[in-house]
Order: structure tokens, then sequence, then C-alpha cells
């Protein structure tokens, strides 16, 4: 039997907050609830149970910066259970109520939730970041926010949140699996009558002026991630040529970035190069060392120093790939390129596959087209050259703002490696 996911896309999460902080997580948790009264009269509970599903189990939801995204995974196709599946993240796009019976409830829940992401080291990190660098605030002044927002909130201001944001042109739907004949017009039947309400203008995600952030954990080891940051793409920019060409270029940098780090790299160290595609462009460079006796007090400093004199050569140098327009003959590279183009052309779209690095829901949420990543990839191979990649990267590198996080141990002193940290940053921020 085949199956099914569903998930709605809800284009606001914590940017819209405003003074509301935690409000469009907090709706997230009120259409959740399972008391709300649907449109068909049931509960959610009991609408769930109707279709053979445990309430909490094939259905859920998260929020973050940009967007709350509803997950419902049904194990059948057929077409009247889909209908029927479909009805929930119906009702949850217009004209969905907020349950004052489950308030106090959901709210002990969000700020257990919330309190709680301070002992989970991976959470405490991602909202550190988030904090210094999306909010110019200390990483404890937005933990703080955030509890206070989930205890003054009141029902009005998640009515005025939902029915503000939650309209047609901040909402997409996706269907990911065996999707039934049909399910076109069930879409259109079930979306498509709403009419677009004015809403206020989304809010930009750019970064705040800090740029660097310093957290600790228990592991005996040092963590140090560069964020390379291109500005932020307009929508005309994501519509040209020059896009899928920046895109392929960066990918391939990154390849050839990794292969070169990981050469030198010691058995101690654990790297991990990629990219980012969402509002902007972004290259990830992560540096995992763990510690040892005869290093504990300089082997972090000799990595970070290690990390500037490499960043340093490939910013002069670029980096050494090759491309088929390096190796073929002209002949055969002439052939090549032709049927790259035609299969390009054509774009039937039978042999691709989305690129795997940004999926479909980021597509929809950062209005990004959809990446066909073989016939895309194969243009673009037998348009630029080695050098073509070199000097993309080196440019990039060049123009990129960089943002830094530092994880270190407890107890590790951090004058030292903040200094050598503020020196890195200087040199390309400047």
């Amino acid at each position: 039997m085949g199956s099914l996911q569903m998930s709605l896309i809800q284009k606001t999460g914590f940017l819209q907050d405003g003074e509301t902080v935690e409000c469009s997580h907090f709706v997230e948790h009120m259409m959740l609830t399972a008391n709300r009264v649907m449109a068909t009269g049931d509960t959610l509970r009991s609408y769930l149970n109707k279709l053979g599903m445990d309430y909490g189990m094939n259905f859920n939801a998260h929020t973050n910066r940009t967007f709350t995204e509803y997950d419902l995974v049904s194990t059948r196709t057929d077409e009247a259970y889909v209908d029927s599946c479909m009805e929930i993240l119906s009702d949850i796009a217009g004209g969905a109520s907020i349950c004052a019976m489950d308030l106090e409830e959901q709210r002990e829940r969000m700020y257990n939730e919330v309190y709680n992401r301070y002992f989970n080291v991976f959470a405490r990190q991602a909202d550190a970041s988030e904090a210094v660098f999306l909010l110019g605030s200390t990483p404890d002044e937005c933990h703080q926010m955030r509890l206070d927002g989930t205890k003054r909130m009141t029902r009005s201001q998640l009515e005025n949140f939902y029915n503000t944001w939650y309209q047609p042109q901040h909402q997409c739907l996706v269907l990911i699996g065996d999707v039934t004949d049909g399910v076109e017009d069930m879409i259109k039947r079930k979306f498509g009558s709403r009419p677009s309400m004015p809403t206020p203008a989304v809010a930009v995600s750019d970064f705040s002026k800090q740029n660097l952030m310093i957290e600790r954990h228990g592991k005996a080891e040092f963590r140090i991630k560069l964020t390379f940051t291109q500005p932020l793409l307009t929508q005309s920019e994501k519509e040209t040529p020059k896009f899928f060409k920046d895109y392929f270029a960066l990918k391939k940098s990154c390849s050839a970035l990794h292969d070169r780090m990981t050469k030198r790299a010691s058995d101690d160290l654990a790297l991990v190069v990629g990219y980012r595609l969402e509002d902007r462009f972004s290259l990830l460079m992560q540096y995992t060392y763990s510690i040892n006796g005869e290093d504990a007090d300089g082997g972090l400093i000799a990595l970070a120093d290690s990390v500037a004199n490499i960043l340093d050569d490939i910013r002069n140098n670029g980096v050494q790939i090759k491309m088929p327009k390096d190796m073929l003959n002209k002949k055969e590279f002439a052939l090549q390129r032709a049927q790259a183009l035609k299969k390009l052309q054509e774009g039937d779209g039978k042999d691709n596959t989305i690129d795997p690095v940004t999926p479909i829901s980021e597509c929809a949420i950062y209005s990004l087209p959809l990446y066909k990543q073989e016939d895309t990839d194969a243009y673009w191979s037998y348009e630029l050259s080695g050098k073509d990649v070199s000097d993309y990267c080196k440019q990039f590198l060049k123009k990129s703002g960089l943002k830094i996080e530092c994880i270190l141990p407890y107890g590790y002193p951090e004058r030292e490696i903040s200094e050598k940290l503020n020196a890195l940053l200087r040199q390309y921020n400047n």
C-alpha cells in the first residue's frame, strides 16, 4: 500500500511575532489542540479518530523563524480518504478557531518546551545563534523574552495573529508520495475559494551587526562554524540564468573545498563543508576538534590559525578543480554540450531530481525555483571551466559577510580564542 504526506506551509514564523514573542509558535500549538472544533462540527481528536488516526501520531507541526509547517501523514491513498484528510489542513488554512478550553494546557506545554530547550545542547546552540545573529540580543535575553511571551500571551493576541497572517498568499500545500487522481481538483475545491486579505509587509531575515557567538557544552571537543553569507536575493535575481549558474558554481566550490581541507585534516578533526540556499547563498565550514592531553591548551588556537591561513590562500588563489571543459577535446566537448543543452531545453523532467539540499517546502517559503539537478548541472558542467569555478569561489569569499559560532568545553579559557576569531572577522567584514 502506498503512502502520502500532506503539508500545509504557512509562510510566517518568529520574524512576524513583533512584540508578541512566541505568538506564531503558540498559534501552531492551538491549531493542534484536541478540543478545537473544526468546520465539520467535530473536535480535532474525534475527527482524527474517525479517520483511524491516533491523536498526536499522524499529525504534527513545527515553527521556526520564517514559517510554520503542518504535516499530516496518511497510510492510505484512496481519493475519499485523502479528501477527508485534506479537510484538516484546509480547516487550519482559514477560519479556524482558538480553543479557549485548551489555552492554559498549551501555555504550560509551551513554557516547558521553551524552558527545556536551554538544557538541550543542540537546541540551545541554535537558539543562541538566532539570538545573536538575527535579533542582536544575548542568548539569555532571548530565552527570557520567549518565556515571558509564553506567560503573557492572550487569546485575543493569538486570534489577531491568526486572522492577520493565515491568508492564501502566505500559504502553500505540498504533497509527497503516491498522489491520487483528481487531487488537483480536490485542492482547488478546498483551498481555492478563499480571497486574499491585505497583510502587513513580511519581515526580512537580515543579520544583526554581531558576528561572533561563543557557547559552551560538556563535551571534550571544540567546534568552530564559519558561515559566509551573500546579500539577500531579490525575486528577479532568482529568475535569471545567473542564479542557476552561481548555484552550480557554489556546489562545485564546496566539493573542491571539502576535498582540499580533508587532505590536511588530522585524525582529531572532523570537517563539514556545505552550502545553503534560502533567501541568500551561504557557504558553511564546521570544524570539530577532539581534545587530547597533549594539545588541550593550544590545539584550538593552532586550528584557528590553520583555518585563517587556508581561507586566505583560497581567497587569493581559489580552488583546484577540473571540469569537462578542461579535460575533453573540442569535438567531444561540443557534442556533450549540445546534448546537455537539448535535454535542458526539452525540460520534460523525467530523469531529473530536485536538488536534495533545497526541499520543495523551502522553495515555496523563499520563492525559489525548483532546481532540476541532473539536467541543469549537466548543462553548466559544459559551460564553466575549472578556472570559472575557482574565480567564483574567490569572489564569493571576498564579497561575503562572515559569522562565526564557537562552541567551547566548560572551563576552557575564552580570551585567546576570542581574539583570534575576532581578528579573522576583521579580515573579512571590514
